[in-house]
């Protein structure tokens, strides 16, 4: 029986905003090989170190190995890479994730498959038919290796290059809920519960972005939105208060797009003893509906304000207004959300006077937390098309520090003092 390993290479870093959150993508997909009948671990770095993970998979001795791969995890991603390659030279290392999409070619020098965007389907297959063939690392080519959408392969012997996919709205509804049964759940909830309080993990709900933010990159999900069936979404709910947890992170882009899935949630989530917290956009919202969603649990909102700039926020294509953030804030407060608020500072082709406006901004509104970042180009991004001189030798892995790694004409020593000087003020402000 085919053996499966996922690996998610993110090891803790106790930043003062570090959130830890399980790799649901991999539990997606290690619940369709349960199905299937294929043997299946997630090996979660999270809590432990490089070494036990390697003692743990080395015992294990699995077919294939899974590494799930994006920007700020790319450096580990590569470490574990060629643990196993030295480890476990005959099992199948297989990429996925937000940059094995964009860049296969780069992953196949060490990796001996790619599986680009949604893969909820044809990784499954793939991995069933290695099993049911009895099939190895040097017997791809039996494969029927044209039929896995996004399969990625470049060596000397085997050319394929699939185009990735989007799965329509009836299809991710027949996805099966997530298996969380490999996480450590006891280490997560000690951590959140440290930092505020909370039993708090994630939850999907809804996959894709409609919008084109000129600094964001989707390269898995898409432009394509759509939603989970919410029967189907309660029981995973059941599963994860039956797990302990008390607070959800709902960690879709665009959760309050669709304001009659919202109302539906939230109806169903009144009463319950959960609460939860979302990404929002500032758009589409009413009195009314911030109502609803403090009785349905809402605890906290985080917005992307990004600017307190009209001209800014044009440049970075937001599709929302000034005035319109501002009426969000007010709205989440009035009602007793909390309200946390991302800004960009230093975007290419903004001023010094539009800087300032949004440091003004920030301490302006009716606020519960802030946070300020210099732009990141991440590729698959317009941004990243747009700017010159990009170092891509520069640390992605380092958290909240005023470093540009493209040619900027801002002084980054000026921006992390004023910077630092607009949370201090923030912190006075909320004495």
């Amino acid at each position: 029986m085919l053996k499966v390993a996922f690996v998610y290479p993110y090891f803790r870093t106790r930043t003062p905003t570090e959130l830890l959150f399980p790799p649901l993508g991999a539990a997606g997909l290690a619940s369709q090989l349960h199905q299937l009948g294929v043997d299946t671990r997630i090996f979660d770095c999270t809590f432990r170190t490089l070494a036990e993970v390697q003692k743990s998979l080395v015992a294990y001795r699995p077919d294939l190995v899974g590494i799930y791969s994006m920007v700020s995890l790319s450096r580990n991603t590569f470490r574990i890479a060629e643990m196993v390659r030295e480890k476990l030279p005959e099992s199948l290392l297989i990429a996925g994730g937000p940059l094995p999409t964009l860049y296969p070619e780069r992953y196949s020098r060490q990796f001996d498959a790619v599986f680009r965007g949604e893969a909820d389907r044809s990784f499954p297959r793939f991995c069933r038919d290695l099993s049911d063939g009895g099939l190895g690392r040097g017997r791809l080519g039996e494969l029927p290796l044209k039929s896995y959408e996004g399969l990625f392969i470049e060596d000397h012997d085997l050319q394929v290059n699939n185009p990735p996919v989007h799965y329509r709205e009836e299809q991710v509804a027949s996805f099966p809920i997530p298996d969380r049964s490999d996480f450590d759940h006891a280490a997560y909830q000690k951590a959140w519960s440290k930092m505020d309080g909370t039993k708090t993990t994630s939850i999907i709900l809804t996959f894709g972005c409609p919008f084109h933010c000129e600094f964001c990159s989707r390269p898995v999900f898409g432009s394509l939105y759509r939603r989970r069936n919410l029967d189907v979404v309660f029981e995973e709910i059941e599963q994860i208060h039956q797990l302990g947890y008390d607070s959800l992170w709902i960690a879709d882009d665009n959760f309050t797009l669709d304001l009659a899935y919202l109302k539906e949630f939230c109806a169903r989530m009144t009463g319950r003893k959960m609460q939860w917290s979302c990404l929002s956009r500032v758009t589409g919202l009413s009195q009314d509906l911030t109502e609803l969603m403090k009785e349905a649990g809402c605890r906290r909102v985080y917005l992307g304000l990004e600017t307190g700039s009209e001209t800014t926020l044009r440049l970075m294509k937001k599709q929302a207004s000034l005035e319109e953030g501002i009426q969000a804030v007010g709205m989440f407060h009035n009602v007793g959300i909390q309200v946390a608020a991302f800004f960009i500072v230093g975007y290419p082709g903004e001023s010094v006077d539009s800087i300032e406006a949004t440091f003004r901004l920030a301490l302006s509104l009716s606020l519960d937390s802030i946070s300020f970042n210099v732009p990141y180009p991440l590729p698959g991004s317009d941004l990243f098309e747009r700017v010159s001189e990009i170092d891509m030798s520069k640390d992605w892995n380092k958290e909240n520090e005023v470093t540009f790694i493209y040619k900027s004409e801002f002084d980054p020593a000026w921006l992390e003092r004023r910077i630092q000087q607009t949370m201090g003020a923030f912190a006075q402000k909320s004495r």
